[in-house]
């Protein structure tokens, strides 16, 4: 009984070691996923061009701004109007012979076109035409019996009216104010998209150079792993000959793990680094995805800035300050309408047309525009408050807003000449520092070669050699993050004077 047991146990296990061969070598293999995505800073803007929340934000803002100046030219447009109705009144006799008894029926068409005047005014024409039916003796008379006859006609009118104002809204500035104001604010908005997308472009920038950065400290860091391992063949094969004792090798295994530890520090850095690019470029974050690594090496060469030329160029060319220069015209334009509003108002309405009535509605028609029964009038219309205060409390917010416009354009001209001032200082300062931090990794390469010609002879020991080691790492990291600061002032500092946009190739009539 047990050898049967037995002999289902092996056959069940055999069966099971089949399956998972077939499954290791019959299965088909899975799709390798990169460890890394290569990503270049050319490839980084066009993506973040292409995809970024901010800047289609910036395109839809634009074409808000060109709807609604679009709109505020349709103030000018023609309207054409037009209104049918049918009305009934009766008149109850007063007495037998009361003439104006009896019903009158009215249809009546009435279309015209009218326009708002770029000057202030406003014209339209309209033509009006009733058919009236009714049995009025006062209208259609009576007959041979005495009793009111039923009788149709046709009432015909054309007229042209005009009016305009006089003091109060007179004028094209006055009229076409909201059209300029849209105009303004279209041109601050695309100020403001210039200064957006600089931005952006110089947050791209210096996300790409910020993973360059990580990318050369991770292998750096990596490096001085592999330095540490050296180190410990070479202390083990000194160890395995007598002439170092195996307690020698603990002070590189302690270095060899605070450096792993390093590593594992910095791949998280520049993973990070990929998430901030993926961000600015409009890219969901998917775990799946592969971390980026940057294939262009941050280059830069030491330069010396002529401050007083920049603060110039920032003041002169900065987008952002020029939209809050332009928020002054636009305050002009406010002024300029409220002050209208303290004026009386006194509007000229002038009206010339002509009539027809016939009970053939050609005839009316035509006797209307034969112009034989002209109409006209004219006239003077007077609106002035008393007190005014709605007007003067207007006249004084706008005044107020004005001044609070002017503060806040000098407040930003201060800042931007601080800012351009420490970009400048930067910018000198890490030039400097790349210079001496490339010196120093030659005088930190020296150093480590005859530290380990010391400790070949005996002279030095694990920690000296590790610790000329770590200097090296440290200076090679110093040339690398002073390289990366000096292309990040750099490009804020063009991004100041949205620079940076040309100089990456950046149109806006892209964005």
């Amino acid at each position: 009984m047990k050898s049967r047991v037995a002999l289902l146990i092996s056959a069940c296990l055999a069966a099971l070691f089949a399956a998972l061969l077939a499954a290791l070598f019959l299965a088909p293999p899975a799709a390798a996923v990169p460890l890394e995505e290569p990503l270049t800073l050319t490839q980084a803007l066009q993506r973040a061009v292409a995809g970024n929340v901010d800047l289609r934000r910036e395109r839809v803002t634009i074409q808000i701004f060109d709807a609604n100046l679009l709109a505020a030219r349709g103030a000018f447009d023609f309207v054409f109007n037009a209104n049918l109705d049918f009305r009934r009144a009766t008149q109850p006799p007063l007495s037998a012979e009361d003439i104006a008894s009896g019903y009158t029926n009215t249809l009546g068409l009435d279309f015209g076109l009218s326009r708002a005047l770029e000057t202030g005014g406003q014209v339209r024409f309209n033509i009006t035409t009733d058919t009236v039916n009714t049995n009025s003796r006062f209208q259609c008379g009576t007959n041979l019996a005495g009793q009111p006859l039923a009788c149709t006609f046709y009432n015909s009118t054309a007229g042209l009216t005009f009016n305009h104002p006089l003091l109060r809204g007179f004028g094209s500035e006055i009229a076409q104010a909201n059209i300029r104001r849209q105009v303004i604010q279209k041109d601050m908005a695309l100020l403001n998209r210039q200064m957006r997308a600089a931005n952006i472009i110089r947050d791209v920038v210096t996300g790409y150079w910020e993973l360059a950065y990580a990318t050369q400290d991770l292998a750096i860091r990596t490096s001085a792993v592999d330095l540490a391992r050296e180190q410990l063949r070479i202390t083990k094969a000194q160890i395995d000959v007598g002439r170092l004792a195996p307690v020698d090798a603990a002070a590189v295994e302690r270095a060899i793990g605070e450096r792993l530890q390093e590593v594992a520090v910095s791949e998280q850095s520049k993973y990070f680094r990929t998430l901030d690019l993926r961000r600015l470029m409009g890219i969901p974050v998917d775990p799946a995805h592969p971390p980026f690594v940057a294939t262009d090496a941050p280059t830069a060469s030491p330069r010396q800035v002529n401050v007083a030329s920049e603060v110039d160029r920032a003041l002169e060319s900065n987008p952002q300050l020029k939209a809050l220069k332009m928020g002054l015209a636009l305050t002009s334009i406010d002024l300029q309408t409220v002050a209208q509003t303290l004026k009386p108002r006194l509007d000229f309405v002038g009206t010339v047309g002509a009539r027809g009535r016939k009970s053939d509605i050609a005839e009316a028609i035509a006797q209307t525009f034969g112009l034989d029964e002209m109409t006209w009038s004219a006239g003077l219309n007077l609106q002035m408050p008393v007190e005014n205060r709605t007007a003067r409390g207007q006249m004084r917010a706008v005044q107020l807003d004005a001044e609070r416009v002017r503060l806040d354009a000098g407040d930003f001209e201060i800042t931007l000449r601080d800012t351009v001032i420490r970009l400048s200082s930067q910018i000198a300062t890490a030039s400097k520092r790349v210079d001496l931090a490339k010196q120093t990794v030659g005088f930190a390469q020296q150093n480590l070669e005859a530290e380990r010609a010391r400790f070949s002879v005996g002279r030095a020991t694990n920690n000296d050699v590790l610790l000329r080691q770590q200097e090296l790492k440290n200076a090679e990291i110093q040339v690398a993050r002073a390289t990366v600061d000096l292309l990040r002032y750099e490009a804020d500092l063009s991004a100041m004077t949205a620079e940076v946009l040309e100089r990456y190739g950046v149109a806006l009539k892209g964005l």
